[in-house]
């Protein structure tokens, strides 16, 4: 048998903690790696800072649902 060119791996996102789907709950995301955490989860940690990576800048992650508000 003939050895066949080594199989490569894509590149994948970097791991995350497992995210819970909490409706209304808050997400962050770390500007650095792009790794997503729940305030929980970032409840967990001393300080603020990205379990990964140790980059200390989040952001909060948005929802995609715009809300309309009707004027008067």
């Amino acid at each position: 048998m003939e050895a066949g060119p080594e199989e490569t791996q894509p590149e994948t996102a970097p791991p995350t903690l497992p995210v819970q789907r909490n409706p209304g709950g808050l997400f962050y995301e770390c500007i650095n790696c792009g790794s997503k955490l729940t305030a929980d989860q970032l409840a967990m940690t001393p300080e603020i800072k990205c379990p990964y990576c140790g980059y200390r800048i989040l952001r909060k992650v948005r929802p995609p649902i715009v809300k309309h508000v009707k004027a008067r």
